[in-house]
């Protein structure tokens, strides 16, 4: 047994109610308040309430498995301890814990339900990352659906937090936020962070200036470090030309191209490939993004995002190396991606901002239009019985996958709670 899974007993009444009492007097207790879990130095609980026989005390409640552990931690010496007025142990000791005032702080064992510690061992020594898997069959339909929509909420909070920091970058300009998060997402996890390395310091009025194919190429291959210094063909001659010029006239810095990845990626997801794209996508729905995705409707805005990379990149993945033809064209299973990981947040983002409850929950209903995307953590939650119905779901499940089972956080986990507690609570 962990400490952290006897604080989880005691914040959570998961104890034994009755005949509690004090281990130095025999006076009953009476747990009216367990108080608020303290995370940081101090005691475990605050701001408890508790009934020592006829006397009703608030103050704080501090938990250890071994009371030995009060003078181990030296909470004798210690003045923030002196308003502990309860030491909860699982043991009992014969020296009662003391505080640096002198005062004798009230000692009680705690005891709760064997089945309780059965569960947490049978949880904590799977050594699946889905740890409870086997028992999330016991869940209500009620328990499953309430913490995926928590869940939800939670991947748009991620997700605000993330524009809010480009909020304050940018100075509030969303024309230049929607291009980082189009970059980023057009990364597609491999090159995510060059891609937002690349939005970050180019300019988007440079590029809404340029609507031709030509000159956005020239400013983001330019930009991105992978213009040839010896050009091998007449297309990219005339790209660096561009980008001379223009580098010149705004002051543009571009970056080193050695941070591009390329091995084991598909030649249709290199990043030449996706830069031609996202001028196409720039070049379509240019001038202010909130004109161009004035929609909640997300198949409108998927076929919006249907664009090709331009001819030069039908018979080329690279510069000067040639290969056999074919279109380059965003595929849908990308788009969608686009939508989930840009578009829907910026809009989430721009709505809150503006204070519109109901059109948050218009975006955040946008995802249940959307089919599940392949992705091999959804298929571990599917040989357990969950099976995501739409792309908000996925998302759900990908974040309790990613922040709680991989963290093994499952005494903060609705879903290890409800298994652990045996639906108590």
């Amino acid at each position: 047994m962990t400490e952290k899974f006897f604080q989880y007993i005691w914040q959570y009444r998961l104890f034994y109610p009755n005949n509690m009492k004090v281990e130095q007097t025999g006076e009953t207790i009476e747990v009216i308040n367990p108080g608020q879990l303290n995370t940081d130095a101090g005691p475990d609980f605050f701001n408890a309430q508790i009934k020592i026989g006829n006397t009703l005390w608030a103050g704080n409640v501090e938990l250890h498995l071994k009371p030995s552990d009060w003078y181990l931690h030296k909470h004798q010496q210690d003045a923030a301890y002196d308003n502990v007025i309860l030491h909860v142990v699982a043991e009992s000791s014969n020296k009662p814990a003391i505080t640096s005032k002198g005062r004798e702080v009230p000692e009680v064992i705690l005891r709760f339900p064997d089945e309780l510690k059965q569960r947490f061992d049978a949880i904590s020594n799977n050594h699946s990352v889905i740890r409870c898997g086997n028992l999330i069959g016991q869940l209500t339909s009620l328990d499953r659906n309430s913490w995926i929509d928590r869940l939800l909420a939670e991947r748009f909070e991620q997700r605000q937090q993330m524009v809010e920091s480009y909020i304050a970058e940018t100075n509030c300009d969303w024309d230049q936020i929607f291009f980082i998060l189009l970059c980023r997402a057009m990364g597609f996890v491999v090159n995510a962070e060059p891609m937002q390395y690349l939005a970050r310091h180019t300019p988007i009025k440079v590029l809404l200036k340029h609507c031709n194919t030509l000159q956005m190429e020239a400013i983001l291959f330019g930009q991105a470090g992978l213009l040839p210094a010896s050009p091998p063909d007449e297309y990219s001659a005339t790209l660096l030309r561009e980008y001379n010029l223009l580098k010149v006239k705004f002051s543009l810095r571009p970056m080193d191209g050695s941070e591009w990845k390329w091995l084991r990626l598909r030649p249709s997801n290199f990043p030449t490939i996706r830069l031609s794209q996202i001028a196409a996508i720039i070049a379509r729905v240019p001038g202010n993004f909130e004109s161009a995705f004035a929609t909640t409707n997300v198949h409108s805005i998927i076929e919006q995002l249907n664009v090709s990379a331009s001819d030069y990149w039908s018979t080329h993945y690279q510069f000067g190396k040639e290969g056999s033809s074919a279109s380059k064209t965003l595929g849908l299973q990308s788009r969608r991606l686009i939508v989930i990981n840009a578009v829907v947040p910026l809009l989430f983002a721009y709505a809150r901002r503006r204070g519109n409850h109901t059109e948050q929950l218009n975006i955040v209903s946008m995802l249940s239009f959307l089919p599940v995307e392949k992705n091999s953590r959804l298929s571990e939650w599917q040989q357990y019985g969950i099976s995501p119905q739409h792309e908000g779901e996925a998302q759900a499940l990908l974040l309790l996958y990613k922040e709680y089972c991989q963290k093994h956080k499952c005494l903060v986990c609705r879903w290890g709670h409800c298994v652990l507690a045996g639906h108590k609570l």
